[in-house]
């Protein structure tokens, strides 16, 4: 038998393609194992790129992606939703990405991981990352089947989005820029964020922009060159009475707020003027737990209706598939305190309390006593 020489060069053809082949063997199920591992992670909102130990939606998204993909998505849901390849429900995949229209305007406010079964894997105001159901049954699909707006699959391991998908992004939210390059902030954004993006530091960031403090807030329109910091500051005021009113569209003639996904107590009363204790005084709150859809009170004249705009606002129809409206509830899986306590309109507080819980652990078969609306 002739023995075959394989030349030097074929042989590490033949490496390379082996190589070639495993990094893109990174396959959705790959992107579920991974987002998994961060189950009961905290949520934090704006938290800072690649943190891996607090996420808001989108940037426990872009760290899991980075870690099994090598895919650098843009920092906000909104802008993740304009990158890979568009797929119907009837054709979801683990691993694809699921978006969710939470605050009822036709925006994106929230992304998550499709893990199968109806199921996905996200970071959510106050419980965290969790596995929750989406088209499984169980509280928590009548609240985010209706909220679904698109689902994405991200292909082209160990490639890069971050550079098109940036500019794609930095290109729509500066459709109101002048010759002088500006940025408009989204839900999520945060100044370390869109300096790092935008090849500047939050110092010249602030500068520019005439800012005392980080606080940033959805809308906003940020210089990012020139050295004019006074035009800024007068465009950043019109673009705040903008947002304010367009936050309280819904309100009457008392000034109201309706909470969005990622709100807190603390940027909704720094937003608008006031202190977290008298934005808890005049709703009536005994702590600092609030839920997108709630309707706050700016005003302190009016707290008993709007304790009782709050606990109203969000019920809904579904609450009438839901196990029991006598007073009980069986847990299903991928429930969570924050879901079942907003389905029957009471605070997770008041969940615990009646059910003398000392944590935010529940289980698929456990029964809720549902303690009676005020």
């Amino acid at each position: 038998m002739k023995k075959m020489i394989v030349p030097t060069a074929l042989v590490s053809g033949l490496l390379f393609s082996a190589t070639g082949q495993q990094a893109l063997a990174a396959s959705g199920q790959d992107v579920v194992n991974q987002a998994l591992n961060y189950q009961g992670k905290s949520y934090e909102y704006g938290a800072p790129a690649y943190s891996e130990s607090v996420f808001d939606c989108s940037s426990f998204t872009q760290l899991i992606f980075k870690k099994v993909m090598d895919v650098t998505l843009p920092r906000t849901s909104a802008a993740q939703a304009t990158v890979g390849v568009g797929v119907s429900r009837s054709q979801l995949q683990p691993g694809d990405l699921l978006f969710f229209d939470t605050s009822g305007d036709g925006g994106i406010h929230h992304v998550g991981i499709y893990v199968g079964n109806g199921q996905m894997i996200s970071s959510e105001v106050t419980v965290g990352v969790h596995v929750t159901n989406v088209f499984s049954g169980g509280g928590s699909q009548s609240y985010w089947e209706p909220k679904f707006k698109t689902a994405r699959r991200i292909t082209g391991s160990g490639t890069s989005v971050s550079s098109s998908s940036q500019t794609a992004n930095v290109a729509q939210s500066s459709t109101e820029s002048t010759a002088a390059s500006t940025y408009t902030v989204k839900s999520g954004d945060s100044l370390w964020a869109i300096a790092n993006h935008n090849s500047t530091s939050v110092s010249q960031l602030k500068s520019l922009n005439g800012l005392k403090s980080d606080t940033i807030y959805p809308g906003q329109v940020l210089k990012l060159s020139g050295t004019s910091a006074s035009a800024t500051t007068e465009n950043a005021k019109s673009v705040q009475s903008s947002e304010s009113t367009s936050s309280t569209q819904q309100s009457s003639s008392a000034s109201t707020y309706t909470v969005k996904s990622g709100d807190s107590l603390w940027a909704i009363a720094s937003k608008n003027g006031m202190s977290v204790n008298t934005l808890k005084f005049a709703n009536g709150l005994t702590s600092d737990l609030i839920f997108p859809g709630q309707t706050l009170k700016l005003s302190q004249t009016a707290a008993s209706s709007a304790s009782t705009a709050t606990q109203t606002s969000y019920k809904t129809t579904t609450q009438k598939s839901s196990s029991s409206s006598s007073g009980d509830y069986k847990v299903k899986k991928g429930d969570s305190l924050w879901e079942i306590a907003t389905l029957h309109s009471i605070t997770v507080n008041q969940l615990m309390r009646a059910n003398n819980l000392s944590s935010i652990l529940i289980y698929p078969g456990q029964h809720l006593i549902i303690p009676g609306t005020m």
